[in-house]
Formats: C-alpha cells, sequence, structure tokens
C-alpha cells in the first residue's frame, strides 16, 4: 500500500468500517423499520372494534355518562377489613385480567372498575397500573384522566387507611401536578391540598411525605396563587421540621424537601406569604450544615430566590454567610455555581451587607477563583468582585491590598469576552471611587490598567465604552492635577496617545450614541487639545455649517467640561 492509498484510509476515517460491517449495519436498521411499521399495524387492529364487541362506542358513551353522575369509591375507609391476605405493591398485573389482546381505551375502562371494586387487592393493581401507565410508559396521558373523572378518586384513596393505597395514589398525583396550569387546578378543585397537608403533618411513612413533597413543589413553581393556596392549608415550617427531626441524616425525603422549599421561595414573594414562608428558615439553616450535594445545591439556590426578592437582610441574619463563601469552593460544580449566584445576590446589596461577606474571607477565596479552569466560575467571580468594587473606599482598598486587581487586569486581557467585560465593570468601578484617594488610583494605574482598558474601547458594546470612558476621564483628570502640582508632564496622556488611545477616542466623537460622543469630546477638549490652530480645529469640529453646536441639539445637560465629573458610577446589572 503506498502513501497516497494510506491518506485516504485516514482521511475523515473513510475505512474506519469494513465493507461488510456497513451491510449489517443496513440489514439491522432495515429489520428495525420492518418490526416498528408490523407493530404500528397491529396496534391499529387492536383499536379496530366491531359492533358485537362489548366495549363499542356505545357501551363508552354509557360509561362515560355513569362515571360522571355517581359517587365513586365513597367505601374506601370501609375496605381495610376486606380482601388484606396480601396488599403488597409488588403484586403481579397478570392477576387482574388486562389482557394485551384489549386496546388501551379498554383497559382504561377495566382499571376505573378496577378502583371502584371492595377488594384492596385490585383497589392497589389498579392504582399501581395506572401509574405505571401514566409515568413510565406514558400511555395515558394526564388531560385522558381529568376527562373520565379519575382525580376525585385518587384523592379519595388519600384517606384509606391502607398504606399502599395511600402511596401510590400520591405517586400518581405527584405526576399530574407535573401538568399544564389547568391540569394542576383540577386537582386543587378536587381538594387535594387539604390532605396533602394533614399527610405531611401525621404520617411516618417517608415514601409518601417524598411524594406529597414533590405535589406540592411542582403546584408551587407552577403558579404564585397555587403557591399562596399551600401556604394558607397549614404552617409548613412545623410539617418540614417533624421531618427534619425524624431524619437527622441526609436521605431521599430531605433531598426533595430541599428542592420544594426552593420551588416555594421561587418567584415574588407577596406580604402576606411571607410570614408562612420565614416559618421555614430554620429549615434552612440546619440543611445547610448536610454534607449531601443535592440538599446543599437546592438550599443555595433557596436562599438566592431569597436574595432577589430583596431579601438580603434576612438571608444574612440567617447566619448561612460562612458557609456560602465556603461552598463557593466546593468540588461538585453544580453546588459551586449555586453558592455562586447566591452570593452575587447578596453583594449587589448595600455597603453593610456587602461587608459581611468580605469579612467571612470571600477576597481570598476570589483570588483562587479568579484563575480557575472554567470560564463561568471565573465570570461569576468577576461579577462578584464588580459589586464588591462599587462599595466604599474602605472595601476598594480592601481590594487592592490582597491583589485582586492585578487578577483582573490580567483577565482583561488574557480571558473570554464575557469575563473581560465583568472585569472592566470591577476595574472601572474601582477607579472612579477612588478618586478621593490619588494613592490607591496611582497604584491600580501603576499595575498596568490603561492598555487593557483603551483596548476595551474597541468592542461593540455602549455600556462597556461608557464605562472605560468614564474610568480614563478620571485617572488624566488625577494626573492632570498631580501634573500641574508636581510641575511635570501627564505620563497617562502621552502613554494613551503612544497605543492608539487618542485616536480611538476620536473616532468616539461620531459614535451614534449621544453619551458616548459627549464623552470622548470632553476628554479630547480637555486632555488632548492643543493650543492655537490644533485646539480650534478641534474645536470646530463641534459646530455644523451653520454654527450651531451639534452636542447641544441634542438635548444634553451640558454646562462645563467639569459636570463629566458628577457622573455616577455605571452599576453591573444582576
Amino acid at each position: 500500500m503506498n502513501k497516497k492509498q494510506e491518506r485516504k484510509k485516514i482521511f475523515k476515517n473513510r475505512y474506519a468500517l469494513k465493507t461488510e460491517e456497513l451491510f449489517q449495519m443496513r440489514q439491522k436498521l432495515q429489520i428495525e423499520i420492518r418490526r416498528q411499521d408490523r407493530e404500528k399495524f397491529l396496534v391499529a387492529r387492536r383499536n379496530y372494534q366491531k359492533d358485537s364487541n362489548p366495549y363499542n362506542n356505545d357501551f363508552k358513551n354509557e360509561f362515560y355518562s355513569n362515571i360522571s353522575k355517581i359517587p365513586r369509591c365513597n367505601n374506601i375507609k370501609q375496605l381495610d377489613g376486606i380482601c388484606t391476605s396480601n396488599t403488597s405493591s409488588n403484586i403481579g398485573l397478570g392477576e387482574i385480567s388486562l389482557h394485551n389482546t384489549l386496546s388501551i381505551s379498554q383497559q382504561f375502562y377495566q382499571l376505573i372498575e378496577g378502583l371502584n371494586s371492595n377488594c384492596v387487592e385490585i383497589q392497589l393493581i389498579s392504582l399501581s397500573k395506572f401509574r405505571k401507565l401514566l409515568s413510565g410508559e406514558s400511555i395515558i396521558s394526564i388531560q385522558e384522566i381529568i376527562d373520565n373523572y379519575a382525580i376525585p378518586i385518587f384523592v379519595q384513596f388519600l384517606l384509606s387507611k391502607n398504606v399502599d393505597l395511600r402511596y401510590e395514589a400520591a405517586w400518581i398525583l405527584s405526576n399530574i401536578s407535573t401538568g399544564s396550569t389547568e391540569q394542576i387546578q383540577a386537582i386543587i378543585n378536587a381538594g387535594v391540598l387539604p390532605i396533602f397537608t394533614e399527610l405531611l403533618n401525621k404520617t411516618t411513612d417517608m415514601r409518601l411525605q417524598n411524594h406529597i413533597l414533590w405535589a406540592l413543589g411542582n403546584i408551587a413553581i407552577d403558579n404564585p396563587q397555587f403557591r399562596e393556596l399551600i401556604l394558607r392549608e397549614g404552617n409548613l415550617g412545623v410539617s418540614c421540621q417533624c421531618i427534619l427531626d425524624a431524619n437527622v441524616q441526609p436521605c431521599s425525603v430531605l433531598r426533595t424537601m430541599s428542592w420544594t422549599l426552593s420551588s416555594i421561595y421561587r418567584g415574588h414573594i407577596t406580604d402576606s406569604d411571607w410570614s408562612q414562608i420565614s416559618s421555614t428558615f430554620p429549615i434552612l439553616t440546619q440543611l445547610i450544615n448536610l454534607k449531601d450535594d443535592e440538599i446543599l445545591y437546592n438550599v443555595c439556590w433557596a436562599l438566592s430566590y431569597l436574595g432577589e426578592n430583596n431579601h438580603i437582610e434576612d438571608v444574612i441574619n440567617l447566619g448561612v454567610s460562612p458557609h456560602l463563601v465556603n461552598l463557593m469552593v466546593h468540588v461538585n460544580h453544580e453546588v459551586q455555581t449555586a453558592a455562586l449566584h447566591c452570593v452575587r445576590s447578596i453583594v449587589s446589596g448595600n455597603d453593610s451587607q456587602r461587608q459581611v461577606i468580605i469579612d467571612c474571607g470571600i477576597l481570598t477565596v476570589l483570588k483562587s477563583l479568579l484563575v480557575n479552569t472554567k470560564s463561568s466560575i471565573r465570570k461569576d467571580a468577576c461579577f462578584i468582585l464588580s459589586h464588591i468594587t462599587t462599595g466604599n473606599i474602605d472595601q476598594i482598598e480592601h481590594v487592592i491590598h490582597v491583589g485582586l486587581i492585578s487578577l483582573a487586569i490580567n483577565l482583561m486581557t488574557n480571558s473570554d469576552f464575557q469575563t473581560q467585560r465583568e472585569t472592566c465593570y470591577a476595574v472601572c468601578n474601582a477607579i472612579r471611587r477612588c478618586y478621593n484617594r490619588p494613592e490607591l488610583t496611582i497604584c491600580i494605574v501603576r499595575q498596568g490598567c490603561i492598555q487593557p482598558l483603551v483596548n476595551m474601547l474597541n468592542y461593540m458594546d455602549n455600556d462597556i465604552i461608557c464605562v472605560v470612558l468614564k474610568a480614563i476621564n478620571s485617572i488624566l483628570q488625577l494626573e492632570k492635577t498631580l501634573a500641574i502640582e508636581n510641575n511635570c508632564k501627564n505620563q497617562c496622556t502621552l502613554l494613551i496617545e503612544e497605543i492608539g488611545g487618542m485616536d480611538r477616542i476620536t473616532e468616539l466623537q461620531n459614535h451614534e450614541n449621544d453619551e458616548i460622543r459627549l464623552l470622548a469630546y470632553n476628554i479630547i477638549d480637555k486632555y488632548f487639545a492643543e493650543e492655537d490652530e490644533g485646539y480650534e480645529s478641534e474645536l470646530n469640529q463641534s459646530f455644523d455649517l451653520n454654527g450651531q453646536n451639534r452636542f447641544l441639539n441634542k438635548q444634553f445637560n451640558y454646562q462645563s467640561s467639569n459636570s463629566i465629573d458628577n457622573v455616577e458610577i455605571i452599576g453591573v446589572k444582576i
């Protein structure tokens, strides 16, 4: 085999599979297609019913009309003494006459009849089959169950003294609670919420508690009005505390409970709901101490939702801030991301709230996160840093002394755009806040921030360009003041001019954004305009042919060149 044939063989794995293997793959695919076609044909034939069949359309119409008229399963509470020799949920489905030759609709009718049987075994088998058809095989849709008035039957089974019947009914209702808003409204109208609340307080069956909590979480996350109904039914905090007291170690029911609480906290919390929701706070402080990744993940998101709902102070009062800072370096990536998101919501508050997180040692943690190999982690860390640099001067001084600014400046040059964007906010906010502390601004400049800031002016992001121009203006104004006092040249102006920053700022005078044009004009006018002819030519560019100032025509509140100094720092959007 020559070299040309060898190259053909390895080109795009052209000969990775031999001819015989490809032929066998085609044969298997054709057989699978024929098998699926045959199954469709058989299903179509089985669904076709003759007039002599007892399950014809007339039978179905009569069944539907009767099922809506008579009360269903009125004798559930009295069935516990009947046919109770073997009530295990593992009973084989062959004990009930659900033959493969029957269509799905026929099986549905027999299952309904089984639910209304006087035998607990038949009821249990019917519930188990309903659950499997609804969840595992997904043959019966939720809407079919609603249309055939089966939901009230399942709700009544929750009142049975038989544990297995309650368990199967709760499982079915938890599956139905994953449906649409209208379908969830149907189970609420059937009166399931008071029964769920009562069972959650009384039962000790972890299986039943697990499915009730799943259902409540699904209902609460769908609609804020549904969440309000759940909170009105009873004290959820007391119920969860009882479950937590009975299960000290992490288990399935505690994982489900943590998810349910995060679902309840999600979305806007009204004042009427706050009293009930606040009763569950002690649960979070206990769950966050458990060493279980899923529980920690759900608790962090629950606390994050509280912070986003302007309840940052309540999160801090729980005393979980040290735990959240430690979870920022958790080995599980999902837990780490959730903790970062929660801390993001806390540092977006006021200076005192940010100080609580700083006292927990977050700056040291951020120093390791800024060099993380995952870009998403670095971006979240820069996001947190950008909020901290909007704080007071003491907090920014702490950030500079720890060495976070130098790492952020490095990321502005050697990182992806999203990370560069967040680090740019962090550095620019620090520069603007340090204006009254010249030594801190000089420290930031000496760490090499000029070149990365000028490079950020080339990005097509108006917010970034505005922030960078304001930071450059602060640096040049401080440098100009110091140069006059010390009778020396403005070194930053010369550096910006050498690296092409002046040319870029000059181009921005023609930018489509009005604020950017004004910022660029002020910087060129104050720090780069030449005297005599050079200065006059630069000044004439701001006037049109009619001799009117084109900036004033844009309805700017422009009074003097110093008005730019009063611009507030642009915050970072969450």
